[in-house]
Formats: C-alpha cells, structure tokens, sequence
C-alpha cells in the first residue's frame, strides 16, 4: 500500500541498489508516469504505489528498465496510487462501472478492494500459460475465500501495520494498542487513514476479531477513534508521512506499516517497531488487470518477471515488506551483505508464534462495510 518515506525532505537516504550485470541506464520522466521505450514488440500500462519498486540509480538497473530490457515491452509506469477509497471513487468505478476501461494493463490495489472489483466482474483471470512463475505464490495468499488459487491477483508486496514509537518521546515501551489511546503523549499519535487497520487494531483493544468484523464491533473501535481524535490524543491521520512525523519528533507514537519502519531505522536505529500485545493488522497489495486491459499479455509478462525469485529479491531488498514469493530468503542470502541482513529479519519473515498474532481484515455485508467507511472518513476529515 504501501508508500515508503518521500523522496525530498525525509531523513532516510536511499541505499545504493545491489548493482547489476547489464549496462542499460535509461533516464526517467519527472512526472509521475515515467516511460521506458525500448522500441519493442508491445507496451504495458502500470498504476502503483510510489516508491513501491526499486528504481534505476547509482548505476544499478532498477526492475521497471531490466524488464523493458529483457521484453522489449515499453513500460508506462504511474506511482500516484495513493490511496484504495479514493482510487475507487474517483477511476476505477466511474470507468468499468459504466463498462469502460481504466487506462492501465495492472492496478495494485489492496487486497479488499481487488476483492471488491473481482465480485463485480471488473478483473480479468491471470493468463497463467505466460505466467509459469505463478507456482512461486508462497500457499498463504491461495486461501483467500474471494479468490482461491489467485486466478486473478498476484500478490506485490505484504506488510503488518503495527506501532512504531520513539523511546525518548513516549517515556519507554508502547507495547499495546490500548497505550495509544489511554497514554497522553506531549508529541501526540499518529493513525493511519486506512480504516480496516486503524479499527481493526481498535477492535482488537476490545477483544474483537478483525477477521470476522461485525458492524457492532467496528462501531464500537470507531467511538474509541472518535474519541482519541476529538480529544486531541491523535495528533494526525496520515496515508504514509507517520515515518516523517517519527522522524521529526512530531509523533511519538503512530500505527505504522512495517516496511516503512524498516527503512527508517537505517538512519534512525532508535525507532522501534512492535506487534502490540494484543495483535496486529497484517495485509496485502496485490496485482490485478482490469477489465477490457488492451494488453493482457504483457501484464502477465511482468507478473512473470516480478515472481522469479531472483527479481523478487531484488525488489525485496529496496521495499522492505514481506515478499509473497517462494525463493525470496535463499535469494537474498546469496545477494549477501544488506539484503542477507534483511533475511534474518523477523518483520520481513515473522515466524509461525508471530503468525499467530496477524489478523487480516475479513470480509462483512458490503452495506456496513460502507457504514463503517463513511463514519471513517467523518472522522478523519480532509487532508493528507
């Protein structure tokens, strides 16, 4: 979903990407879609989260030119997806609502809105016949009751939404989700303005299981958000910039997304991430092609490039989230030096004890799904 700290005026430098064999730089557009024309055979449109795909720089070849390279594909890549509801409400469902096209070959939204567009017959199936690398799906993210096997969404990227703290401004540990909102903090707290983990870690305060969310359940994580918001204990609802906020001292305490977090303790190793007591939100964004794609083909292609573990590891190394691809650990262990380092790291690979503490989002009636967003987003009003 996930965006990593902004380019300009974050405290966290980028690493110097593990360098690569072929000698192809090709020098990316300023604006959001950047196009890579190698003169080939077809071309694919793709609409991504920023700083969601390791770029080319530092004389490394980042995975959008290696594949333009190896394809002959001419790639369009958009990285303004900022965020599920919006990209909803405003693209998707305006244009396959009313039996269009959205523009794009593959679309990475969050696991419950792919969900939400397969029910309406928005997705077209993976071409699995270009796709051999499709048997690299780690067996977790096949079990998923609206699309078991994953005949139409591949998996990008997984993450947990936690809490990250910084010790000097909270005074010690923050161990648990009830912390947020009964410790005051002079920095104050951030949420994250995703509403299945922000109340789904609220729930979790009261006993409740995200997996199986009612409509009573989730009224009553969203008064405990209300109430943290209207009292001022939340210092602000962000889409990604509880990394800066960290950073800059401006938060003591925020729900977070773990690779975020991972990221920001290269320059800033005092901040801590934990799965609270009570559990965590685990999730996942996920590859799917619209309805009416113009290329389908080359969507599949890049399915298939992006699921060779050694790819995979490559992205792993610049994203920081859980890979969904089988192979990823041994490829990065054979990378060695930083990206080893990120094979041991438990938030990349949670054991089976942590497993058993991630909670994803369950499904509930699509008329009190959309009760519970619009009370949301009441609630955290405009802005960021």
């Amino acid at each position: 979903m996930k965006q990593n700290l902004s380019t300009s005026g974050r405290p966290v430098s980028r690493r110097t990407f593990i360098a690569t064999a072929s000698a192809l730089l090709l020098a990316a557009c300023a604006n959001d879609r950047r196009t890579f024309d190698l003169g080939g055979r077809s071309e694919l449109s793709i609409w991504n989260w920023a700083d969601y795909v390791d770029p080319t720089e530092d004389g490394a070849v980042g995975s959008v030119d290696r594949f333009a390279a190896d394809t002959g594909i001419r790639v369009s890549y958009d990285d303004s997806y900022e965020d599920n509801a919006a990209a909803f409400d405003d693209v998707i469902a305006p244009a396959l609502g009313g039996g269009g096209r959205v523009g794009y070959d593959i679309i990475v939204p969050t696991y419950w809105l792919a969900a939400r567009m397969l029910d309406r017959n928005w997705l077209e199936p993976i071409p699995l016949e270009i796709v051999p690398n499709h048997v690299n799906i780690d067996p977790s993210f096949l079990t998923p009751s609206w699309d078991r096997g994953a005949r139409f969404n591949m998996p990008w990227q997984a993450g947990i939404t936690g809490i990250a703290y910084n010790p000097e401004l909270t005074g010690g540990r923050v161990p648990t989700v009830a912390d947020l909102f009964t410790t005051r903090f002079d920095a104050g707290i951030g949420m994250v303005r995703e509403m299945r983990e922000t109340v789904g870690l609220a729930m979790l305060v009261d006993g409740n299981d995200p997996t199986r969310p009612t409509l009573d359940a989730a009224m009553q994580a969203l008064d405990r958000i209300e109430a943290a918001a209207t009292s001022g204990q939340v210092n602000r609802f962000t889409s990604f910039q509880f990394a800066d906020g960290l950073a800059s001292g401006e938060l003591a305490a925020a729900m977070a997304w773990s690779g975020d977090i991972v990221q920001l303790q290269r320059e800033r190793p005092d901040i801590e991430f934990v799965i609270p007591d009570e559990g965590a939100i685990q999730w996942f964004d996920t590859m799917v092609i619209p309805k009416g794609a113009a290329n389908v083909a080359a969507a599949g292609e890049w399915m298939n490039f992006v699921y060779d573990p050694a790819n995979a590891a490559q992205l792993t190394t610049w994203v920081q989230y859980i890979s969904p691809v089988i192979g990823v650990r041994d490829e990065l262990v054979a990378l060695g030096g930083e990206s080893a380092q990120l094979a041991d790291n438990p938030i990349l690979f949670p054991d089976s004890t942590t497993r058993q503490r991630l909670y994803t989002w369950g499904s509930m009636p699509e008329v009190d799904e959309l009760a519970v967003e619009e009370r949301f987003a009441s609630i955290i009003g405009e802005g960021e």
